[in-house]
């Protein structure tokens, strides 16, 4: 069976590799020229862990091109292009034009939706192009995007015909598969972020609260509300808030979305808020323990997670800007996988980083970085992420973490 995706970013990349590492033949199309040819050479344009090798791996499998016409005799198109947020509102035009191209290609060809769209959107290209069209939302994480799609928590398809031969695409996955309407998949995808996103600010909230409370700790609160399977631990890391490219953008756009039909999603608007207002918050913090705006600061992490080098909305890139905005003017960074961002002055090795640096702040949780500042001496830390748990690293702050402790 031959399968085309349509957009090359972490979903189409990782659907492609992992798809073509189970026997199908993809064919992955990109309108970026510089991209195209990157990985017509071998060379993977994003980082993600155990991407590169799948690809390789499959490379007899797996074909890239610039051109819309590599789409005749898909059995399935699947549209994996961008659906930017611009003016809190979700951008679709990329999806309908896409979708547009590949019909005219191939009629034949079934278009599966994996760009995370609002509600309706499966039904306006179905009626522009009169034909039925599949919602396949992805639930991947950055970082563990390649494991997500082999072992995914769910698989959810939407639609009005074709779901059921669809769904046996997915069946080495051995997932629960729900099959439901288009508008439905399209909602689940939403509602999980939105969910995941409301449950950062509210750890994050609540470390706020620990910090006032003398022998308050958050770590030691979200272990214990973990423990109830009714919470469960994850996404309960109290940090600087969400960043990267699905959080942020998809919060605003259901609040926006949920506005134009008459809906005030209240619960998901102040989690909005209270991230937008996190990195000012924990940056007058900050100014209390730097008084010296000449100190050397070195920030750890770049990418808005670990085990990525995504940037988009990236809470580290803010927290510098902030502090550079505030007159802190010996400010660089140092990232695992980033070596140039404009704007920003970068070690290329930790150590060096480390020994030139007066105050030490983490603000992504790379694993690397907690060993690192075992072995650190005369350093001032400043933990966001709450990695350093030796009790012998003297934290000059650390998040949800009371200042008695």
């Amino acid at each position: 069976m031959k399968i085309s995706v349509v957009g090359l970013g972490y979903v189409g990349l990782v659907t492609m590799a992992v798809l073509s590492d189970n026997g199908y033949n993809l064919v992955g199309i990109d309108t970026d020229r510089e991209k195209i040819q990157r990985l017509q050479e071998g060379e993977v344009p994003i980082y993600e862990p155990g991407l590169s090798v799948l690809i390789e791996k499959n490379r007899k499998m797996i074909e890239f091109s610039n051109s819309y016409d590599s789409i005749k005799g898909s059995e399935y198109t699947i549209i994996c292009v961008p659906t930017p947020t611009v003016n809190d509102r979700i951008d679709v035009h990329y999806v309908i034009e896409s979708g547009k191209k590949a019909n005219e290609i191939d009629p034949n060809s079934m278009i599966v939706i994996k760009s995370t769209v609002t509600p309706g959107t499966a039904k306006m290209l179905s009626e522009i192009i009169n034909k039925d069209i599949l919602s396949n939302p992805e639930f991947l994480r950055e970082g563990n995007a390649v494991k997500d799609t082999i072992n995914p928590d769910r698989i959810v398809i939407g639609g009005r015909a074709g779901v059921e031969n669809f769904s046996r695409i997915w069946s080495f996955t051995n997932s629960k598969i729900i099959m439901t309407t288009n508008e439905n998949a399209e909602l689940i995808k939403y509602a999980s972020n939105a969910f995941l996103a409301t449950k950062i600010s509210f750890i994050n909230q609540m470390a706020d609260l620990c910090e006032k409370i003398p022998g308050a700790d958050i770590k030691v609160v979200a272990d214990g509300m973990g423990m109830d399977k009714r919470i469960g631990r994850a996404f309960l890391n109290a940090g600087p808030g969400y960043g990267g490219s699905c959080f942020p953008k998809d919060t605003r756009a259901i609040v926006s979305f949920a506005e134009d039909v008459g809906v005030e999603l209240s619960i998901i608007k102040c989690t909005v808020n209270y991230n937008e207002d996190r990195i000012r918050s924990l940056v007058n913090r900050i100014e209390k323990i730097i008084t010296d705006k000449s100190s050397r600061i070195i920030v750890l992490g770049l990418s808005f997670k670990e085990n990525t080098g995504d940037l988009r909305e990236s809470k580290s890139v803010e927290l510098i800007m902030e502090l550079k905005r505030r007159g802190y003017d010996s400010i660089k960074a140092f990232d695992p996988v980033t070596s140039q961002f404009n704007g920003i002055d970068l070690f290329t090795e930790v150590e060096t980083a480390l020994e030139w640096s007066e105050f030490v702040i983490v603000a992504t949780e790379w694993p690397s970085f907690s060993d690192f500042l075992k072995r650190v001496k005369d350093k001032h830390i400043i933990d966001l992420r709450r990695i350093i748990d030796d009790k012998t690293v003297k934290l000059d702050y650390g998040v949800g973490l009371n200042a008695t402790n």
